[in-house]
Formats: structure tokens, C-alpha cells, sequence
């Protein structure tokens, strides 16, 4: 499925829900009583009687709720649909849970306080909800300060920094690396999104830039915030959507469908193909710049991306002024 969908939920003469959907997964956080239980049992509602249950529900696609102990049988029988799960699903955590996310059809809105480490969900796709009275709305749990910086506070981001470290350990990696040589910064490899907190708890006295694929750092996300927000003096934390986003939204190498898809991404990426849009941006750059100077694979980065006049427009995007 692609695309991104509005969708709005009601109960007659009561409470009101009204958000968009843009990617395969959405994850909706907050305490309890904040309406995100609400929020699932009206979709089931409407799922089960339909308008005699006194909810309505508008939305260009089908919304549906995993109800049924046999989740699995259930979910085989949703496709192209929008489905919600509550965080009261036993297996939300386990493996076989993601297994079934991944290939499917459907876009998933999943209501859940812990973080979910085997999804890769983006950052800028994790929700709170937002009360006015009897209307809801779904508001970013996590504020993007310009640069992709993003911090739980609004407090200046910091420039000056020894260490970058990166989850990448390939292209991404070997790109940073060539940028800083001569500079006195460090670069370091946390070797996988999870990665990122544990480099970070061993080394809190370094003064870091933290670089990391924001397609899939969701569920790192909140960890890594809250220790930002404990060393803002020494950390900035910067998630964009990926090296391959980043690559193709510097212009390096140009297309038509690369300009159509950093448009309008939802229109392009299939979930049942891609499981974060990392994947498909990675895709995207390998076939557009095939045969061209900048042919990319992740395993060894072409020279064309470390000269100075490519390099600067990716740095740019990220507002990293430690290095002219």
C-alpha cells in the first residue's frame, strides 16, 4: 500500500479523532488516559456493527482493529487496509509480531507506550495525542529543530563537537570519515541504530554529534532524547532520513523520479516492499546513479561523494558547521 490517508473517527454527539497516516507504521505514545485506548476501542466498534455502533468513520481506505486472541488469522484476512493495535496485544513484542508486519499490505497504527525494538518505525512517526475539548488530533512526539536536530527541549543545538558517531558502518560511515580527516574530529561507528545508546552511555564525557538514520531510529529515539537532554551542553542529535536521502536531497545526482519521490514520498513507497524508507532511498540511488560516477553501494563509497563541492551540499542539509 502507498500513499498517505486522513483519517477521522467519531462518536455521535462525543468525542472526535482526526490525523493523517504516511507511512506503513505509526506509533501513538502517551500515559494513560490520554484517549489512545479510546481511540481503538471506536475503530472496533465500527469494525464489528458498522454505523449502529455509533461511531463513524471516514477514511479512503478500510480501518480495522486486531482484535481476536488468533491475531494471526485475523490479520491474514486484513489487506490494504489500515490496521490498529492496542499495546494490550500479548505478542506486540515478539518476534513473530514483526515477522507478519513486514511484506504486509496493510499500513499498521500501533497504540504503544514501550518501545518497539524489532519494528523499524520512523522518528518523525511516533504521535501523541493532542486534546481540545472533545476533539483529538495526533501531534510529533519528538520536535525537529531545523538541520534534523532534533532535542526534547529548545534549547540551542550545539556546533562544537570532537566525536561524530554514526550507526552506519559501511557508506555512510566511510562518507563521514573522508569528510573529517585533518579536522580533529573523531569519527566512530556505533554499528547499528541500538548501537547508538550503548556508545553513548560509555562515552557521556565526549562532546558528540550523533548521526543516525531517522527512518528507523523510533525506538531508539526516547532513550537517546532523554540522555541528550541530560548533556545538552555536549550532544546534538541529528536523524535524517537517511545517507541515501541525504545523497539525493543534495542534488548530487538528479532525476526526474528522484524529484518526484523527495516530493511526495508516501506516493512512491510501497510498505509491502519497503519496510522503512531507508530502504527505498537506498534503492533509488543505487539504480539512478548507476553507470555514473557516483554508482553507489553500501559496501564501498564511490570518490565522487567525498569531494568538497559534493560533500558540502550533504553537510549542509544537516547544519554540520563544525568543518568548512
Amino acid at each position: 500500500m502507498k500513499g498517505s490517508y486522513e483519517v477521522a473517527v467519531s462518536r455521535r454527539r462525543g468525542t472526535k479523532y482526526q490525523f493523517t497516516v504516511r507511512r506503513n507504521i505509526t506509533v501513538i505514545r502517551g500515559d494513560s488516559g490520554t484517549g489512545k485506548t479510546t481511540l481503538f476501542d471506536m475503530v472496533a466498534d465500527h469494525m464489528r456493527y458498522g454505523e449502529q455502533s455509533g461511531v463513524s468513520l471516514q477514511c479512503d481506505r478500510p480501518c480495522v482493529a486486531l482484535t481476536d486472541m488468533d491475531w494471526r488469522s485475523q490479520l491474514a484476512g486484513f489487506q490494504d487496509s489500515i490496521v490498529f493495535i492496542d499495546e494490550g496485544l500479548k505478542d506486540l513484542l515478539s518476534h513473530d509480531f514483526a515477522q507478519a508486519v513486514r511484506g504486509s499490505s496493510n499500513y499498521f497504527v500501533i497504540i504503544a507506550r514501550a518501545d518497539l525494538p524489532s519494528l523499524p518505525y520512523s522518528v518523525d512517526e511516533v504521535y501523541k495525542i493532542k486534546t481540545s475539548g472533545k476533539f483529538h488530533s495526533l501531534v510529533p512526539m519528538y520536535a525537529e529543530r531545523g538541520g534534523h536536530r532534533y532535542s526534547l527541549s529548545a534549547a540551542k543545538p550545539k556546533q562544537d563537537f570532537s566525536v561524530l558517531v554514526t550507526e552506519d558502518s559501511k557508506a555512510g560511515f566511510q562518507f563521514y570519515q573522508a569528510r573529517f580527516t585533518g579536522s580533529g574530529v573523531v569519527c566512530e561507528s556505533a554499528g547499528s541504530n541500538a548501537g547508538v545508546l550503548s556508545w553513548l552511555d560509555e562515552h557521556r564525557d565526549e562532546r558528540v554529534f550523533v548521526v543516525a538514520d531517522g527512518a528507523a531510529f523510533g525506538p531508539y529515539a526516547d532513550r537517546v532524547l532523554k540522555l541528550q537532554n541530560e548533556h545538552r551542553d555536549t550532544m546534538a542529535v541529528c536523524l535524517p532520513e537517511s545517507f541515501e536521502w541525504l545523497v539525493l536531497a543534495s542534488g548530487a545526482v538528479r532525476s526526474p523520479k528522484i524529484e518526484a519521490a523527495l516530493a511526495e514520498p508516501s506516493d512512491h513507497i510501497d510498505g509491502a516492499e519497503f519496510m522503512s524508507w531507508e530502504q527505498f532511498f537506498t534503492k533509488l540511488l543505487r539504480e539512478e546513479a548507476d553507470g555514473t560516477a557516483f554508482a553507489y553501494s553500501k559496501a564501498e563509497l564511490a570518490e565522487a561523494y567525498a569531494l568538497p563541492q559534493n560533500a558540502d551540499k550533504v553537510m549542509a542539509l544537516i547544519a554540520c558547521r563544525n568543518v568548512k
